[in-house]
């Protein structure tokens, strides 16, 4: 009997599209590219820094032989669904969300069972997450009456791919696929910000290395505009819990982390889980002061340099939510972003205003881009909520993690 993955969501994806990148770091991920489960692997990872109350319940899927299977957790928490229109967010609906974990069979009968057993709880939707379109989950909820009967199916864009940048060879093989063109651009950007200071790229996989790390991060998230008009990111999360999971991140060999400092001064980071087959960035950020400077391109290309040379695993992880980074990649497959909204009075209308903005934002989007104003417009909106500053060539902590080098590539 197959098996299907079922795994918690993070309030990135109750937000909506967050350009950070920031999925649930957890258990390992045993999955390659191949994988037919319809989840990602992982357990609470969020949640667990937010520290919120959760109610769970256990639900036992019946076998056909009489016995039951491993219990399938339901957890239910209160959190914000973001309306969003482009940069701005005119409705926030506090709902309480329902959400699985464990494992379940693979059968539409356990399906069956599961979402009738939850309708029996005080829920307002369920987020699934990224259902791969060639499961029979996927199959299942767009044909099942259960499903039609009972909620209200939300897909904030429909079907997209899942980036993945295979890590097969060396980084100069890789590099050989882009143009001679931008390839000089890439090496012209580490050269103007080595004109600046020191450009050093620090690797952290210790538990003695986390607190530097995390204190610098830290700093530059709190920078952020997806911090200051959203509450994206690492900034929003309580340092505690966070320390406590990342500790245990190292303790399994799972954590790998990356902060990118120019003269001794962060200005990029990513906050990395390696399991397995895969490299997934948890949470990113670039101070608003270096953004000009390309500093997230420059770290992604020299993190995925020292992914190729050091305890290399199959895949980097980009996501759905990196189309602006399509180009990066060699592989992908589609996924869909699901929810399911219960037929009540008030998740229908948050559904329902959700989806007006969802179109007219992907309406208002489409028309800008014709007309050649998206990226102004897009930019203006942004120079309203955040004010970037100088670089400054501030005193840091010191940072014990493996200093990896700056390229060039």
């Amino acid at each position: 009997m197959s098996s299907q993955h079922i795994t918690a969501i993070d309030d990135r994806k109750l937000a909506g599209p967050d350009p950070s990148g920031t999925i649930p770091f957890g258990e390992p991920d045993t999955a390659g590219i191949a994988t037919g489960n319809s989840f990602d692997h992982g357990n609470d990872w969020f949640q667990d820094c937010l520290g919120q109350t959760l109610e769970k319940v256990d639900l036992r899927i019946p076998e056909a032989n009489g016995h039951s299977t491993t219990p399938v957790r339901f957890k239910i928490a209160t959190q914000r669904l973001f309306c969003q229109l482009g940069e701005w967010v005119p409705a926030r609906f506090p709902l309480r969300i329902a959400r699985f974990s464990g494992e379940v069979p693979d059968e539409e009968s356990a399906y069956n069972s599961i979402f009738s057993a939850v309708l029996n709880r005080n829920f307002d939707a369920i987020y699934l997450g990224p259902v791969r379109t060639e499961t029979l989950l996927w199959r299942y909820l767009q044909t099942s009456l259960l499903i039609r009967k009972s909620f209200r199916s939300h897909s904030p864009q429909g079907p997209l791919p899942h980036w993945l940048i295979r890590l097969d060879g060396s980084f100069s093989d890789y590099m050989k696929r882009f143009s001679a063109k931008t390839r000089k651009n890439r090496l012209r950007e580490i050269k103007i910000l080595r004109g600046l200071g020191e450009l050093k790229l620090i690797r952290v996989t210790a538990a003695s290395e986390i607190d530097a790390f995390l204190e610098a991060a830290y700093r530059i998230s709190r920078q952020t505009r997806q911090f200051r008009q959203f509450g994206w990111s690492i900034a929003a999360r309580d340092p505690r819990l966070l320390k406590n999971e990342l500790q245990r991140g190292a303790r399994n060999g799972w954590l790998r982390s990356y902060l990118l400092t120019c003269g001794n001064v962060p200005c990029s980071f990513i906050l990395g889980q390696q399991s397995c087959a895969r490299f997934h960035p948890v949470a990113a950020g670039v101070d608003p002061a270096w953004r000009d400077y390309g500093v997230g391109t420059v770290l992604l290309l020299l993190v995925l340099e020292d992914l190729f040379k050091q305890n290399s695993p199959d895949f980097y992880d980009l996501g759905a939510t990196a189309a602006h980074k399509e180009y990066l990649a060699t592989d992908s497959y589609l996924e869909e972003d699901i929810w399911l909204f219960r037929r009540r009075p008030y998740p229908a209308l948050a559904s329902s205003i959700c989806t007006v903005c969802n179109l007219a934002s992907r309406f208002g989007g489409d028309v800008l881009q014709r007309l050649r104003l998206k990226e102004k417009v897009t930019q203006l909106m942004r120079r309203r909520t955040s004010s970037p500053s100088k670089p400054l060539r501030s005193h840091i902590p010191a940072l014990n993690g493996t200093a990896v080098g700056a390229g060039p590539f």
